[in-house]
């Protein structure tokens, strides 16, 4: 039997990241364009339950992909009791020796035609598996190590390890960003031949999908900026909060939403670090802590006044596309990574060097000063942008080109006009 291993460790269970809403669109793209006698084995890292970060109706939706497909889940122990889809190098390790195990044992005639191994969880896959199957095995680095932890070696290690030696054997990288091949080619030392592009976007449904947003604070009801993220440091939530603090004095700053969000019932130490300095600075600003899917919902929202995405690393950023696809602008966002290719400064938005406060600022000042008609060009600009990133024809395109036999046959033939 024909079959797909996808390997993901968010986006399944439930969503707590970028990488999340895009391994889930992956695997929507898959359930809609593989051949009806191709099996899908999705093999998710397992959360319980009772997990903070399981949640019943992002799995539900999940699975409701799969209605009428034959599918098959094996979930994968990361050490971590089910309670942590990443928790650290051991989890990771444990995930990909548990995703070996059960490949390698598989009769040859069971075994996947093409293997997806989805992040930084499964970078060092390779190593590990028989060498047959290697060839057939592609990994989607949505991140790395070196990009967003760079004190930690021994993951670095690790990484540049299983991406080499899958390389070397024949399998394929896939660059979801022009700036992500280049990282890997610079700093991982990948060969140019061992990539296949798979730029990352938005699905058609994700394109039209409409949320309800959730109730807004009565002091942004009068207009607001919104920045919403994972609360760590490299998303440059502080860079944004004394950028603010650096806007001209008796400028009427729209109110700022600040979405700095984990999945947790408790603050990390990171969000209570940007309350006391929203405090410090008497800065019109309400924080949110928690992850709440209805967040999206605000991109429509009539009050909204503009779009910052501060972060001081980025390997692609999908809120850029998020917000270009709802109709949201102006966006402001720094030069990090993937945005300097999605947020072009004075065409679809307006953009600052990462880690710069002031410059940032200067870019929050020049948008929110943006004329009508120049707002309005820019927004369409935008929105062009995102539609033509259309994550369908990416993963169809690369899959036509690595595996054409495992896709429906106008699929295969004609991937960037399939629907």
């Amino acid at each position: 039997m024909s079959s797909v291993a996808v390997l993901l460790h968010d986006g399944y269970y439930g969503c707590g990241t970028g990488a999340g809403r895009s391994n889930r669109a992956l695997l929507s793209v898959l359930a809609d364009h593989l051949a009806g006698a191709v099996r899908l084995s999705v093999m998710p890292i397992a959360l319980a339950p009772h997990s903070p970060e399981y949640a019943p109706s992002w799995h539900a939706g999940t699975e409701a992909l799969f209605t009428g497909r034959d599918v098959e889940v094996i979930p994968l122990d990361n050490g971590t009791g089910g309670l942590r889809r990443f928790g650290g190098l051991d989890s990771s390790r444990t995930a990909c020796r548990a995703a070996a195990a059960h490949l390698n044992a598989l009769p040859a005639e069971d075994q996947p035609q093409l293997i997806i191994g989805l992040d930084a969880p499964f970078h060092g896959l390779a190593p590990l598996l028989d060498t047959r199957l290697l060839r057939r095995t592609l990994l989607v680095p949505r991140s790395t190590a070196l990009l967003h932890s760079p004190e930690q070696g021994e993951r670095i290690a690790w990484e540049r390890h299983g991406l080499t030696c899958l390389a070397e054997a024949g399998g394929r990288v896939a660059a979801i960003s022009a700036h992500m091949r280049a990282h890997l080619t610079a700093d991982y030392r990948l060969p140019a031949d061992a990539f296949i592009d798979l730029p990352n976007g938005l699905t058609v449904e994700e394109q039209r999908r409409s949320i309800a947003a959730p109730p807004l604070p009565k002091a942004a009801r009068d207009g607001f900026l919104l920045a919403m993220g994972r609360a760590v440091p490299y998303k440059g939530f502080d860079d944004l909060l004394q950028a603010l603090n650096l806007l001209p004095a008796g400028w009427k700053t729209p109110h700022l939403m600040l979405a700095a969000v984990t999945e947790e019932a408790e603050t990390n130490e990171h969000q209570r670090h940007l309350a006391r300095t929203i405090r410090s600075l008497s800065l019109k600003a309400t924080l949110l802590t928690r992850h709440d899917p209805a967040l999206p919902g605000l991109l429509t929202h009539p009050a909204l006044r503009g779009v910052v995405v501060p972060s001081r690393a980025e390997p692609f950023g999908r809120i850029p596309l998020e917000a270009a696809a709802a109709g949201a602008a102006p966006l402001i966002a720094t030069t990090a990574g993937g945005l300097a290719e999605t947020v072009i400064d004075g065409i679809t938005g307006i953009s600052a060097p990462p880690a710069d406060p002031p410059a940032l600022a200067a870019a929050i000042d020049r948008a929110l000063a943006l004329p009508p008609e120049r707002l309005e060009k820019m927004r369409r600009a935008a929105a062009r942008m995102a539609a033509a990133r259309t994550y369908d024809t990416a993963v169809r395109t690369a899959l036509a080109s690595l595996a054409p036999h495992l896709l429906r046959a106008e699929s295969a033939l004609n991937p960037a006009q399939s629907t």
